[in-house]
């Protein structure tokens, strides 16, 4: 019967909704609802939540509308199966729903929620936004809060951050402690709201404590986001989360303790809780996870291990490079440069300076791709522009060798120098100072970096400072040092230093003198016209081998081929195989001068090494004597005659001092107190040039002259015979390029 009577009152209701009558009608409808008539609970709910009938109750009301509260505190039972109470949400809803078209607030709320969460009725979003919105007019914090999540996730409306931010401040506000979180959100993410960290860092404090919200504070206190890092307060707080079983804090209390940031650094401690991540299926931790095996922090070296969570792992610029690393140098996995080059350019495309390095590389050497040096110069570039110290070295190397660009010494010294240390930079710089390479010519700071790449174990840089110090360029020299530095980049297989250590052994510096080692390593070391020229002179001297011409031959044609100038050798050596005689030959003969064979004395002029000859007028005799010898043994000579008139004397004397490789100078009483002599000697010492002191007379030579002599071995012309003579001067350093 009530139905009935609910049913005429509904109707009632539709026919004064007709006529628009909004207000009529809802009090039509709001009657039959509460004789419990569905479809004008549905009626007047629609009308409600489109605003065209106003429900809510004012606070008086609100407050002494008892019906309608216990209505909703019955619901609240419902739901939560509060005293005593089975749970049941659609008893609940019912509840709700009618404290609702009654106007109480407070269940609007709930009633939104029901809808929203689908609990006792269907989903419905549009009425769950509805309900909210009626319950925020009513200034119900919980229910602007509600409102702010809808707009903040963009459920059931269009995303609007703006109007989120207003909802969860106004909240805030009134204290709906739910809020605090978004809004600490809202700040920390710029969302709605310029980024604000000291206010997102107050809001989360006020947030009940969970693994999130500690993870969140940790952040900003170990980022620095709001004042400065505070590593001791992010390991506290992350410490929180992971007590939490949060994944992300065990992840970034894990990092911390890797780095030794906040607490003290601890391998075994980071490994596990990077494990825990891991496990819970953190991407972060697997790449944190990967690194522990590849470098065996916390746990033993697992290539393979690592390749596998780094494949897992988020994908991002440092891990793609790692992985690519891994394919290139077949680490725990067969060397895949195909998947290498994949990787490599993921970690580019990601922005990864030392991905851009390594493909940069790949292009360099060709490997994986068609090498293309414009490509590696190009990526060498960017990684160097981003900072990356060893595309420094590379890019340096493009510079140097033209690769990609145009040679430019000075810019590749710049790189060099800004270059992560290594043996390979460091043996480049001191070779750049070395030689004046877009840079003025630095001993001291070539033997400094020469230094640097011997201590890295670097075998170019062994055999360059051997040089130094066997030349005595820019050191005393030494021959011992030399030879010592000689033989350790030769036991590391460096061609050069091959060719250094054989002179070592032919001539007797630094070690004895053993002809059968120095060939050995002539012919292990790289192959050139010099080397191939002493390989030659072994044989025809029969020096610690069988005397064999015929391969003394071939070896100078070697030689001559190389642009080493061997046509005399040829020559002599072609003559003794016919058994023809010979003027020029390195035996007995050949030193000695009859005057039908003698060659005039004249001063050389040409391109070509030569020695330079100081000497006292007044010892012209005996020291015409000697160049005669000389000259007939195909030395090229150069002496004061060689000055054109009308030309300074002085100029010509410098700039003959300075183009020739050796310095002879004749030691008699008249030399070493001719002011002249001591200022040309002093001259090719200061030039490093190779000096050849000869002694035509017992003489007491000056402090001065002893120094700049040093450990030269003198030869005394007065006390020898002229076959002992030349064999002595012929053993000189480096003088077999002087010679014809």
């Amino acid at each position: 019967m009530e139905q009935t009577e609910a049913k005429e009152i509904y109707q009632m209701g539709v026919e004064a909704l007709n006529d628009c009558d909004y207000r009529m009608a809802g009090a039509y409808f709001k009657n039959a609802a509460k004789m419990n008539y569905k479809p004008a609970i549905a009626a007047l709910e629609k009308l409600i939540l489109e605003g065209k009938y106003k429900n809510v109750q004012s606070k008086q009301t609100l407050s002494s509308n008892t019906e309608s509260k216990e209505l909703f505190e019955k619901g609240v039972d419902y739901y939560n199966g509060r005293n005593n109470t089975k749970i049941d949400y659609v008893k609940a809803f019912e509840c709700f729903l009618s404290s609702s078209i009654d106007g109480y607030a407070f269940a609007m709320n709930w009633l939104g929620y029901c809808y929203e969460y689908g609990k006792g009725t269907k989903k419905n979003l549009d009425s769950a936004f509805g309900w909210y919105e009626k319950a925020a007019n009513a200034n119900v914090a919980n229910a602007i809060y509600h409102l702010g999540r809808l707009y903040y996730d963009g459920k059931g409306v269009q995303q609007d951050y703006n109007k989120a931010f207003g909802l969860f401040k106004k909240a805030c506000d009134l204290r709906e402690s739910l809020a605090y979180e978004y809004l600490a959100d809202c700040y920390f993410y710029g969302q709605g709201t310029k980024i604000n960290y000291e206010k997102a860092l107050q809001f989360y404090l006020k947030v009940k404590p969970r693994g999130v919200i500690e993870y969140q504070i940790g952040c900003i206190y170990e980022r620095g986001l709001s004042t400065g890092s505070d590593y001791p307060k992010a390991a506290e707080h992350f410490q929180k989360g992971v007590n939490f079983g949060h994944a992300f804090s065990m992840n970034n209390l894990g990092a911390l303790y890797y780095n030794g940031e906040g607490v003290q650094k601890d391998y075994n401690k980071a490994f596990e809780l990077f494990k825990k991540a891991s496990d819970l299926g953190d991407t972060t931790a697997h790449g944190w996870l990967a690194d522990c095996y590849y470098y065996g922090n916390g746990a033993k070296k697992d290539y393979q291990k690592a390749l596998q969570l780094y494949l897992k792992a988020k994908p991002n610029g440092y891990n793609e490079g790692q992985i690519g690393w891994i394919y290139e140098h077949g680490l725990g996995t067969p060397i895949d440069i195909n998947k290498a080059f994949e990787h490599y350019q993921k970690g580019v495309d990601f922005g990864n300076a030392t991905a851009m390095n390594n493909l940069g590389a790949l292009y360099y050497k060709g490997e994986g791709c068609q090498q293309d040096y414009n490509k590696a110069f190009e990526l060498f570039k960017k990684a160097s522009d981003l900072g990356n110290t060893i595309a420094h070295g590379w890019l340096a190397d493009c510079y140097y060798y033209g690769y990609g660009t145009k040679k430019d010494y000075q810019k590749a010294l710049q790189l060099y120098l800004k270059a992560k240390s290594s043996s390979h930079n460091e043996n480049q710089i001191g070779y750049i100072y070395e030689y004046g390479l877009g840079t003025p010519i630095d001993i001291n700071k070539a033997i400094e970096h020469y230094q640097k790449g011997v201590d890295f174990g670097a075998a170019p840089s062994m055999n360059n400072l051997g040089a130094l110090y066997y030349k005595g360029k820019g050191v005393q020299k030494d021959y011992n040092k030399a030879f010592e530095l000689f033989k350790k980049a030769s036991d590391l297989d460096n061609k050069t230093a091959y060719a250094w250590l054989a002179e070592c052994y032919y001539y007797g510096n630094g070690t004895q003198k053993d002809y059968q080692k120095a060939l050995q390593l002539y012919l292990k070391g790289n192959l050139y016209g010099y080397t191939q020229s002493q390989i030659g002179r072994i044989y025809e001297s029969g020096q610690g081998v069988n005397k064999n011409l015929t391969e003394a031959l071939n070896w100078y044609k070697k030689a001559n081929e190389s642009g080493e100038d061997c046509k005399a050798d040829i020559e002599r050596i072609n003559n003794l195989l016919n058994k023809k005689p010979e003027s020029k030959s390195i035996d007995k003969d050949k030193v000695e001068t009859k005057t039908n064979s003698n060659k005039p004395i004249k001063a050389y002029e040409g391109d070509k090494p030569y020695i330079f000859v100081s000497y006292s007028h007044t010892d012209s005799k005996v020291v015409k004597e000697v160049l005669q010898m000389l000259i007939n043994q195909g030395y090229r000579i150069w002496f004061d005659e060689g000055i054109r008139a009308g030309s300074s004397w002085t100029e010509n004397l410098m700039n003959h001092i300075k183009n020739a490789s050796h310095f002879i100078f004749f030691l008699s009483r008249h030399s070493i107190n001719s002011k002249y002599c001591l200022k040309e000697l002093r001259f090719a010492d200061r030039r490093n040039k190779i000096i050849i002191p000869i002694c035509i007379e017992n003489v007491n030579v000056s402090d001065e002259i002893d120094f700049i002599l040093g450990e030269v071995q003198m030869l005394f012309k007065n006390n020898l015979e002229k076959e002992e003579f030349m064999e002595k001067f012929n053993s000189s350093n480096h003088i077999e390029i002087c010679s014809r």
